[in-house]
Formats: C-alpha cells, structure tokens, sequence
C-alpha cells in the first residue's frame, strides 16, 4: 500500500492530482458537512472549514465529485465518500494531523450509519465575495465566520 510519509510526499501527491483536474482554481475556503436527514443546513453540521493549511483533502474530494473551479455545493453519496477517504488514507503516514481524512472516516461514515439518509455535502467557495450557492454554503459560510473572527 502506498504511503506518503513525508511533506515532500503529500505535495508530490497533490501535484499528480492536480494535473488530473483542468480548469483547477483554488478555492479560497472549502469543506464537507454532514446535515441529518430532515435537517436544515447550520454551522454545526461543518465542523471544519480549509482555508490554504489544508489542501490535499480538497484537491483529492475534487477528484472524485468532479470539481475545478467557482463557487458551488456537491452532494456526495456513501461511495464517493469512502473513494475520497481512500484516496487520502496514504497521508496518514505523515506525522501531522489529518482533520479531514480523520472527520470523514472516524465521524461521518459511523454517522451515515447511524442515519444513512443524512445528506454529506461538500463546500468550494472560490471567492467568499461570490453569490452564496444555497442554503448549505450559507451555514458553511457562517461556520467558517467563525472560525476567522476575534
């Protein structure tokens, strides 16, 4: 099994990603949610937002949902999920934290167990200036709020 045990490794990954993706624009900040079935969208229900810290998870869920650019919520099913926890798995390797892989894995898929209609969403939002992309990227919007305010 593949791992990627250093720095050097996780960017080398993430630059053999991106070249599979035309058109790539990086978000300014993204993430992925968890509402429960008969929720609305809140805050709560995405517990991280990635500014430029984090950018292998986005790059590898963009592989998997199709996304390269603008501002724009996609849904996920079950299988795209475990694809995108796959795909990043060979990071735990390195030795820094991995909130992402560790949300998705450890947090989510217990959780689609528990309430298999709760709906995983992922956030892109490439300008914080765009238009709000629906209901979803508002209560991201707002969760990422704050996150960046004193």
């Amino acid at each position: 099994m593949e791992q990627w045990k250093t720095l050097d490794d996780l960017q080398a990954a993430s630059e053999r990603m991106l070249a599979t993706i035309p058109g790539w624009r990086w978000p300014a900040v993204d993430g992925v949610g968890l509402i429960p079935s008969g929720a609305a969208p809140a805050p709560e229900h995405f517990p991280l937002t990635n500014v430029g810290e984090r950018k292998l998870p986005a790059i590898a869920l963009a592989t998997i949902v199709g996304y390269s650019s603008g501002t724009r919520v996609i849904e996920l099913d079950r299988a795209q999920l475990e694809r995108a926890i796959a795909v990043l798995e060979p990071a735990e390797a390195c030795p820094i934290p991995h909130p992402n892989l560790w949300t998705w894995r450890d947090t989510y898929l217990p959780a689609l167990d528990a309430d298999p209609t709760a709906r995983i969403v992922a956030v892109y939002v490439e300008d914080l200036g765009d238009p709000i992309a629906g209901p979803e990227d508002a209560a991201f919007r707002q969760a990422h709020a704050a996150r960046t305010t004193p």
